[in-house]
């Protein structure tokens, strides 16, 4: 029997809505503070520099199985663009990127909200995610606003455990947390190399969700699954989660 329900953050509970204007807010706090340290950069080599970050990040994600922290990802375009050193303007500008979720915060996917509180009755609750710009601390305030914190009993986020998926013990953090056998627990997320891949080789049950039109990474998902099943629909999974149980 199935006791614990694990859970992607990114694209299975929110989408990848306001990326734009998050990357736009970073990018002007960025040259509001170089212009502060005379190192006046045009917007044409920030962007650049940004997409380089990222490109770094998902090389460390996916070789290292871990993810950079706010804090190191401002320093690699810091280098990048060589800016002068401030140990102040770097940690203004990481804590700016780690709040910006929160000024441009994403949406909730269609009818997670619904499915977590029916799940929450009979099964414990964690999130398993990978984090990037924003740690941990900060999606939490996301999961609060949007008034779903209280469902969750447990987190394993990269920036806290010092793993990415799918190293087993991102997923270990929450079954060690609630003595519960891989066998007994399922987890949801939309990256099959990561989220799928990282519970089953655990011995986890899977639902791959491919129900939000916004993520970009389920492009480099095969069309077969190890997964137990596959669903555009969160209305769908507690009956899936029954199933299977």
């Amino acid at each position: 029997m199935l006791k614990v329900i694990t859970i992607d953050f990114w694209n299975t509970i929110f989408d990848s809505s306001s990326g734009v204007d998050r990357n736009k807010y970073r990018l002007n706090a960025l040259i509001t503070e170089t212009d502060k340290l005379g190192c006046f950069i045009r917007q044409e080599e920030l962007e650049p520099a940004m997409k380089s970050s990222w490109e770094y990040f998902n090389h460390v994600w996916m070789n290292e199985q871990r993810t950079p922290s706010s804090m190191e990802l401002v320093n690699f375009f810091w280098k990048k663009l060589n800016i002068p050193e401030s140990e102040e303007s770097v940690n203004r500008i990481a804590e700016t990127f780690s709040n910006s979720i929160l000024v441009h915060p994403p949406k909730l996917v269609a009818n997670v909200k619904e499915s977590l509180k029916e799940l929450s009755i009979e099964f414990k609750l964690g999130i398993v995610s990978d984090t990037g710009f924003s740690p941990g601390t900060i999606l939490k305030k996301l999961l609060e606003k949007e008034e779903i914190l209280g469902y969750f009993d447990a987190f394993s986020f990269s920036d806290e455990t010092g793993v990415a998926k799918p190293n087993k013990k991102a997923f270990l953090t929450i079954l060690d947390r609630f003595e519960c056998n891989p066998e007994e627990s399922l987890h949801v997320g939309d990256i099959e190399k990561t989220d799928i891949l990282g519970a089953k080789n655990l011995g986890m049950k899977a639902i791959r969700f491919d129900g939000d039109s916004s993520a970009y990474l389920v492009k480099e998902n095969p069309e077969e699954t190890l997964a137990d099943f596959k669903s555009g629909d969160w209305l769908e999974i507690p009956r899936l989660i029954k199933k299977l149980n």
